[in-house]
């Protein structure tokens, strides 16, 4: 996203993450018939938080802008046939009397890695949209196109996941139990609605020493992310539970980050309270954050995963002109 911001040479705004506010001071900065894109993900990776996509669609609407939404980290994960955010939040609406969500973006894009195990990615939008992609576009125009048996393992995967919710519920279940292990141990989990587990280290030095120990003596491998991706001060370990991490696997996760922490002197939720918190961690006051599926999408209170949903199709798109601003937002 960001290096086809720059490549685009568009007038570019910043605004403060998930931050409608300071969206729509922007957006209200600039001329009513200037073209604008308002640019966001759906799930930010590094947080593991969730944008209000709703109500960034509303603020569009109302300045004459369009949205590029960005589910890379959703597609395979959430909503009923695995499409992303946008389509989890339409999971009880009724879509005869009511717009989807899916249907207020004009540009969606999302990977074929990740969830659906393949490589590539894709873009939904308007067919003139799609076509101007198809035709102007130099790092499509300038590439080589997937091989067919990469093309036919995505069509199998995206076809699985549109069939069945149980790795998708599955992976939820687990990351429940991973955020309350660590709870457990008193160690620091960002606080996120997401499949996210980022767990807060505090020091870039210390947050490559845990890692590196966890895959040398403990087998345990997990990424350390350090500044530019995150902010000084606020390093961690990012941990993504799937739907193949066993309860043993996840007990065994936790005996090893509970050596670990104490080995190496790494702070725990009791010392971020002591030191007035940090990035959602030990923070005075704050309200516990909700995970996007509920107990009654999992399943929890029916005793069964629930049935998929049919008659959900959308159509995406609209038309504007190409110099436009972007309004991209970051974590």
């Amino acid at each position: 996203m960001i290096a086809g911001m720059r490549h685009s040479r568009a007038q570019k705004l910043i605004f403060k993450h998930n931050n409608l506010e300071d969206l729509e001071e922007k957006l209200a900065s600039l001329p009513p018939d200037q073209p604008k894109i308002i640019a966001f993900e759906s799930v930010y990776s590094m947080c593991g938080s969730i944008a209000p996509i709703e109500q960034i669609c509303d603020l569009a609407e109302k300045y004459g802008a369009i949205t590029f939404l960005d589910e890379v980290h959703a597609v395979g994960m959430y909503g009923m046939r695995g499409a992303g955010v946008a389509e989890h939040l339409d999971w009880s609406r009724d879509l005869t009397k009511s717009r989807s969500v899916m249907d207020r973006i004009d540009i969606i894009t999302g990977t074929l890695g990740k969830a659906y195990g393949n490589v590539g990615g894709y873009i939904a939008g308007s067919a003139n949209f799609v076509d101007a992609i198809r035709s102007l576009a130099p790092g499509f125009i300038f590439t080589t196109s997937l091989p067919p048996h990469v093309m036919a393992g995505a069509t199998a995967a995206v076809e699985y996941q549109k069939s069945t919710m149980s790795d998708r519920v599955a992976q939820q279940l687990n990351v429940r139990k991973t955020k309350q292990m660590l709870a457990d141990l008193d160690i620091p989990v960002v606080p996120g609605p997401s499949h996210i587990v980022p767990v807060l280290i505090g020091d870039a030095a210390l947050a490559k020493a845990v890692s590196d120990k966890l895959l040398r003596d403990e087998g345990v491998y997990v990424q350390a992310i350090n500044f530019p991706t995150v902010a000084v001060g606020e390093e961690r370990l990012r941990f993504t539970p799937t739907p193949g991490h066993t309860d043993e696997l996840i007990a065994r996760l936790g005996e090893s980050m509970k050596r670990v922490w104490k080995e190496l002197g790494v702070p725990t939720v009791s010392e971020w309270v002591a030191r007035g918190g940090r990035a959602g961690v030990g923070v005075e006051g704050a309200k516990p954050v909700e995970p996007i599926w509920t107990d009654e999408q999992l399943g929890l209170k029916s005793g069964g995963v629930p049935k998929m949903r049919t008659g959900m199709d959308v159509g995406i798109g609209v038309e504007h002109a190409t110099r436009a601003v972007l309004l991209e937002g970051r974590a």
